[in-house]
């Protein structure tokens, strides 16, 4: 565990912006900080770190982290841009580096480092303001790393990327993923979420309304429906229930009792070809907006 959100709740007048929250986030992996405009995720992010007290509850690093200052064992790209335009790249770096408590070594180390590895070395002695967006993206990325904490909260990494900025940002994250880094990714694309996310934490008017491993959220949510590519239609047949058929496509749900392998042999009798099976699986953006929906109508 790298971070205990306990019961936290905190209120801006009448308005509830968290409500009773408790989650984990687990060392080495990146968990989605999911949910609609005005969900909380921003206020939570801010508490976490230690921006705003929560109203009632606890946030607690791990205990290897407590004796230390809170805000130099977290990294944050905010969505919106917060860097100094007119000052030069390298430089700025160099601040956000020995400000999080690095020596002028190692800051200059790892600024080399970061820059070289996102391809801003040419770049490095030019004033941001002259950066094209993508590019003063990236240097906002590399001012939240330079310091390699072992949390980043990274709020819509992406933003401003072409294909290819977006592969070498994506390989960053995941490498820094198996370095054992902890990363909390708050985002609205949930493709972006699906394929980087280990664990999800969806947030609604202030509530934690879903929670914990993103596969078996989406198993959960697929229920135990097959996706089966035949030719011709199956027959009619007590061993299954047929969902719906599109082209070569047979959504189906099997029979109490009935496993794939005695499925399979069924229909290889039967003269059925099969060009494929496997589980149907629900998009994550689907999950979200059921999710939601549910919460609102309560």
């Amino acid at each position: 565990m790298i971070l205990s959100v306990s019961a936290v709740s905190k209120s801006f007048g009448a308005l509830k912006a968290v409500d009773n929250v408790s989650f984990t986030i687990a060392k080495g992996r990146i968990c989605g900080f999911l949910g609609p405009n005005g969900a909380g995720k921003t206020t939570l992010i801010r508490m976490i770190m230690d921006i705003y007290a929560p109203d009632e509850g606890q946030v607690d690093l791990a205990p290897d982290l407590v004796d230390r200052d809170r805000k130099n064992q977290i990294g944050y790209l905010p969505e919106v841009r917060g860097l100094y335009t007119r000052a030069k790249v390298r430089e700025t770096l160099l601040y956000f580096a020995r400000l999080k408590g690095l020596s002028k070594q190692q800051a200059r180390e790892n600024t080399d480092f970061f820059l070289d590895r996102l391809k801003m070395t040419d770049v490095a002695d030019q004033k941001i303001e002259k950066l094209s967006k993508g590019n003063q993206q990236k240097i906002q990325l590399i001012s939240a790393i330079v310091a390699k904490p072992p949390l980043l909260i990274l709020d819509e990494p992406f933003s401003g990327l072409d294909p290819v900025n977006i592969k070498m940002v994506s390989d960053l994250i995941s490498e820094l993923c198996r370095e054992g880094v902890s990363i909390v990714l708050s985002t609205h694309q949930m493709n972006q979420a699906e394929t980087f996310c280990h664990d999800i934490l969806l947030f609604n008017k202030g509530r934690l309304v879903l929670s914990g491993e993103l596969e078996a959220i989406i198993q959960q949510f697929s229920g135990g429906v097959l996706m089966v590519e035949t030719v011709p239609e199956i027959p009619p047949s007590p061993l299954y229930r047929l969902l719906r058929r599109d082209g070569k496509e047979n959504h189906i749900e099997l029979a109490e009792d009935i496993t794939i392998t005695s499925f399979l042999h069924w229909l290889v009798w039967s003269g059925v070809e099969i060009f494929g099976l496997q589980p149907h699986r629900v998009p994550l953006s689907d999950i979200f907006i059921q999710e939601v929906s549910r919460h609102e109508a309560r």
